[in-house]
């Protein structure tokens, strides 16, 4: 029997071809359901429960997150193989960094208090369409 065709050289060469990739997509669904459990203590918060504090500072941390995964899927894409439709990757993957800032940031406006905090219903909507968006995003 020829080595190569070997079922377990074949499955070897493959594992060790999409490594950078495989360890992109874990990264990916980790980073979904700490979204979703960052929707959730949100919604409890917006609810009455104290995880206020908590909350919001998960959103912070997952500004992070979500940018440090969005640049290891985009440098995954540039040293290996490229997702099947490379606009709609890189439309989710902008979606993935942009959400937060665009549902949470309000301008300053001149003369005027600073603007409140976004509510915790927002930041609980937020978390969960960024789940969705990362799910995409590891989909395509």
């Amino acid at each position: 029997m020829d080595r190569s065709s070997h079922p377990r050289q074949r499955w070897s060469g493959l594992l060790h071809r999409t490594a950078t990739v495989t360890a992109v997509d874990v990264a990916i669904w980790v980073a979904t359901g700490l979204m979703l459990v960052l929707a959730l203590v949100c919604a409890l918060a917006a609810l009455g429960l104290p995880l206020e504090r908590a909350g919001r500072i998960g959103i912070e941390v997952a500004e992070g997150l979500l940018f440090l995964v969005v640049a290891a899927d985009l440098l995954a894409w540039a040293v290996g193989d490229g997702p099947e439709e490379p606009f709609t990757h890189v439309g989710y993957a902008v979606a993935a960094v942009a959400v937060i800032p665009l549902l949470t940031r309000r301008p300053q406006v001149e003369d005027e208090p600073p603007p409140e905090p976004p509510s915790m219903w927002v930041l609980a909507i937020a978390a969960a369409t960024i789940s969705v968006v990362l799910w995409r995003l590891g989909a395509t």
